[in-house]
């Protein structure tokens, strides 16, 4: 019998861009430094062995004490791992290549130090221009942008296949600014920043169109999403989708999903919470919504091409997401999204502020892959 040779796997990237991505990621992301305890959580099947491997690496280069934990997947809130939650109560720096880091956006955990959810888990995106533009770029363009964005007083979506959804912006609880804000809303980091601040929408009303329900990463499902046959235009009256327009055989689906999952977490199914939209123009889709749908959201969602809003019960992020490709946003009477395009990274002053970390020509560059 003759000698059956490995099979190569071909990335696009290279060993150094990897490296590069996860020196980003820990110095300029976790601020870690020599001395600093940092945890990294790893979950099997969303990180890649070899890439994880190399986060522990640079991270022991940069002088740090490194303590790594593999925990599988958390099948939601009510079973959270008990070794993993103890171990970064007491750690200055906590890196999540797990998602258990979106739970901890609903329950009190112990424990000060910096938590930061990677969504570069894989070879090809760690070590992509998404996750090797500095950090802080992304951190400037959302402090400029997030006073802009919450100045004003209502907001209006559209997009290609008839959304017209719109309602009043709630002004959001006051809070003491934190040295580990980075102006995008959310007191968890992510790596990369590439979401706009969350807007409660319980009072919006309007017209969504839905091609795909996504896991919000709440809970697990058996079915973790749908695919719609054809796309459906949903009303909303006030919060919740009323009625919907579209082929009979894609109505149905949609409305037994909804149903489905509605009733396993005992919520509303045909509730929209709140929404936000992706802002980080080197976001793209490393796989198509046929390939995963989980993994493609995970991902794309920070693309500026794609807004999502949260629905299946009223706290947000719900149970699913709704994503919307190509979104027209409006805050008051100012277009910040434009068919998709965040308009205010063409803005001389950002491209100003950008220019402090990295070339602004590089940073910036619009990567329209989003995988449909």
């Amino acid at each position: 019998m003759g000698k059956v040779e490995p099979i190569k796997t071909q990335y696009r990237f290279s060993e150094e861009d990897v490296r590069a991505g996860a020196r980003n990621l820990l110095v300029n992301g976790a601020n870690i430094k020599t001395g600093t305890e940092v945890l990294i959580l790893n979950q099997p099947g969303l990180v890649k062995p070899a890439v994880a491997d190399i986060i522990e690496q640079e991270a022991r280069a940069l002088g740090a004490t490194v303590y790594v934990m593999w925990a599988g997947s958390v099948k939601g809130p009510e079973e959270l791992p008990g070794p993993a939650m103890a171990a970064m109560k007491d750690c200055e720096v906590t890196i999540f290549n797990h998602m258990l880091a979106g739970l901890l956006r609903l329950i009190p955990f112990d424990g000060t130090g910096l938590k930061l959810l990677n969504f570069c888990t894989t070879w090809d995106t760690l070590g992509s221009e998404f996750a090797r533009v500095h950090y802080k770029v992304m951190m400037e363009v959302m402090q400029y942008l997030g006073p802009k964005l919450a100045s004003e007083s209502s907001y209006r979506i559209t997009c290609p296949l008839g959304t017209d959804y719109y309602g009043d912006i709630e002004a959001p609880p006051a809070t003491a600014k934190k040295k580990t804000d980075t102006g995008d809303g959310f007191s968890l980091r992510t790596f990369p920043i590439s979401v706009s601040p969350p807007i409660m929408s319980m009072t919006a009303n309007g017209k969504l169109a839905i091609r795909w329900l996504t896991p919000a990463g709440i809970h697990e499902f058996e079915e973790p999403g749908i695919s719609l046959p054809s796309p459906v235009l949903a009303t909303i009256k006030d919060g919740r989708m009323v009625d919907f327009e579209g082929a009979d055989d894609a109505v149905a689906e949609l409305r037994r999903f909804l149903e489905k999952i509605g009733e396993l977490t005992d919520k509303d199914g045909y509730i929209i919470n709140s929404w936000h939209a992706g802002t980080n123009p080197r976001c793209f889709a490393h796989v198509t919504p046929e390939e995963s749908l989980d993994a493609w959201m995970y991902m794309i969602h920070g693309n500026p091409r794609i807004a999502h809003l949260h629905t299946i019960g009223a706290a947000p992020p719900g149970e699913m997401s709704i994503p919307v490709v190509d979104p027209t946003i409006t805050y008051g009477d100012k277009t910040f999204w434009n068919a998709g395009t965040l308009v205010i990274l063409d803005d001389p002053e950002v491209r100003e502020l950008v220019a402090k970390y990295h070339d602004p020509d590089d940073a910036l560059f619009f990567d329209t892959n989003i995988g449909v």
